[in-house]
Parts: structure tokens; C-alpha cells; sequence
């Protein structure tokens, strides 16, 4: 049994009132579950950029202040954190939107670059924003993990990529707004969040942003998704912790009794097709 809590909050202007925040969140998760496994932060919860040039000038590095402020909680507290995504900075004068998993020793075991950037609605990422070029599942002391970021979760290539390189669980950090002046995109959460959990039969936490910015609104519902698609655990309209217990047993179960994965024909599936 793998003991989780996604942070959902929303992100001020002041990367230092948003890091200590971060820091109580930590200790109130780790005091409600004194024995928690991880906790999942939400995308740009660190700081959210309002511009393409505020993104660049507040961008880190790794290691950094952000990475090791959460090394020491993650030590102290004996607790695995999904950092949520910031901007670090890369080569050639852009950034990535990273995210990095930070284990119970304070060690970074990963940093995922966000591989799909939103380039639509009016938005184009890539313009300040590298792509990345990793698809990120690694060993932690309770099971295999993958990481994905917001957009991510419209590429249901990514999910799979993951669970057939042995992803136990699939972490996702997100700042999915509601969408205006466009039709609303609520929906879309929890079809995705649970559709990636299904298809994969595969435990999912969703880590989603609460609150307006200068652009659009975050609605949260951050949620804990068991292998059979059902939303275990879903946070309230407000800034929250989610908790819940991920049973690896079960999911076990789960893909030997469906066997969806395994009863695959990649032989006829046309991977080259553009």
C-alpha cells in the first residue's frame, strides 16, 4: 500500500510566499499520515509565470533554491515530493517546465522535462519554452514512476510509453485552467485524468492548480484514480490536500484479470504513420 497526498493550490505573485506554503503543505500532510510516501505538488505552483519574459527571469537551476529547500523537508519528514513543475532554465536562452522527484535522502532520482508544450488555442509554450526529449519512468523505494505535466495528459502515447517500461504509478503535475473565453474544459480533467488510469489500468494522481491569474482560472479538482478508472479521492473547490491509499496488489490483479496490456497486437498498430 503506497500512502500519497496531491497538494492543490494556487500560485501568489511571490515565489517565497508560494515556498512556504509549499513548506506548510508538506508538514501538514506528513502530520495527518505520519508515515506518507509521497506528496504531489501541481504545475508552476512554485511560481506562475504572467509572460514569457517573467517565465525566463524567474527560471532556476537544478540543483537550486526550489530543489533543495524540498531536500531538506523531504529528509526531515522522511517523504517522497513531486516537486511540481518551474521553470529551469536551459540551454540557448529558453527554459524547460521541469518537475523533479526529490526521494526520502534528499536525493533527485529524476527531472522530467515537459515533452508536449501547448502550441494552440491562441498560446504558443514552445516560444520561451524548450521541448523536452525524455520520456521520464524510474525505481523508487515503492515501486516504478512516471511523470507528466498538464498537457501531457492529452498524448495517450506518453501513458502507455510509460506503463510498458513498467510505470506502477503516473504522477501528474498540472495548471489545467478552465478554459475562458473558450468552452469550458472541467470535463476534460476528469475524462483525461481517469481515461489515463483506464486505458493503463494503472493508479493516477493528478495534481491540479486552484485560483484565478491574470489570464484564466484553475479549478483544481485534483483527484487519486484507481486502475479501474474511479476516482478514489477528488479535492473540493478550494485549496486542499488529497489523500489516498494506491494498493499495488490490486492493480496486479486488476491487469491479470483484464489483460488489456497484455493482449496488445502492437505487430498492427502503425506506429510510423506522421
Amino acid at each position: 500500500m503506497i500512502k500519497v497526498a496531491a497538494v492543490q493550490m494556487g500560485a501568489s505573485t511571490s515565489a517565497g510566499d508560494n515556498l512556504r506554503r509549499m513548506k506548510d503543505y508538506v508538514v501538514e500532510a506528513c502530520t495527518h499520515t505520519p508515515d506518507l510516501d509521497v506528496i504531489v505538488f501541481p504545475e508552476y505552483c512554485y511560481y506562475e509565470p504572467h509572460t514569457a519574459q517573467d517565465a525566463l527571469d524567474h527560471a532556476l537551476t537544478v540543483p537550486g533554491p526550489l530543489t533543495d529547500a524540498l531536500a531538506e523537508l523531504a529528509v526531515r519528514y522522511h517523504v517522497n515530493i513531486v516537486s511540481g513543475s518551474f521553470a529551469e532554465k536551459a540551454p540557448g536562452g529558453k527554459m524547460f517546465n521541469s518537475v523533479v522527484f526529490i526521494d526520502r535522502s534528499g536525493r533527485i532520482l529524476a527531472n522530467y522535462h515537459k515533452i508536449h508544450l501547448m502550441v494552440g488555442m491562441n498560446f504558443d509554450e514552445s516560444e520561451y519554452v524548450e521541448f523536452g526529449d525524455h520520456v521520464c519512468v524510474f525505481d523508487t523505494d515503492f515501486g516504478r514512476v512516471g511523470m507528466m505535466v498538464c498537457y501531457d495528459l492529452r498524448f495517450p502515447e506518453l501513458a502507455r510509453t510509460m506503463v510498458l517500461n513498467g510505470a506502477d504509478v503516473i504522477f501528474v503535475s498540472s495548471c489545467f485552467p478552465s478554459g475562458s473565453p473558450l468552452p469550458p474544459r472541467t470535463d476534460h480533467w476528469d475524462i483525461l485524468t481517469q481515461s489515463t488510469a483506464l486505458l493503463n489500468l494503472t493508479y493516477t494522481v493528478a495534481s491540479n492548480q486552484f485560483g484565478s491569474t491574470c489570464c484564466d482560472n484553475h479549478f483544481g479538482r485534483s483527484c487519486i484514480v484507481d486502475p479501474w478508472g474511479i476516482a478514489t479521492a477528488k479535492a473540493a473547490g478550494g485549496e486542499c490536500i488529497v489523500y489516498g491509499e494506491l494498493d499495488l496488489e490490486y492493480q496486479r490483479a486488476i491487469r491479470e484479470n483484464m489483460r488489456a496490456i497484455l493482449n496488445r497486437r502492437p505487430e498492427l498498430y502503425d506506429i510510423n504513420r506522421k
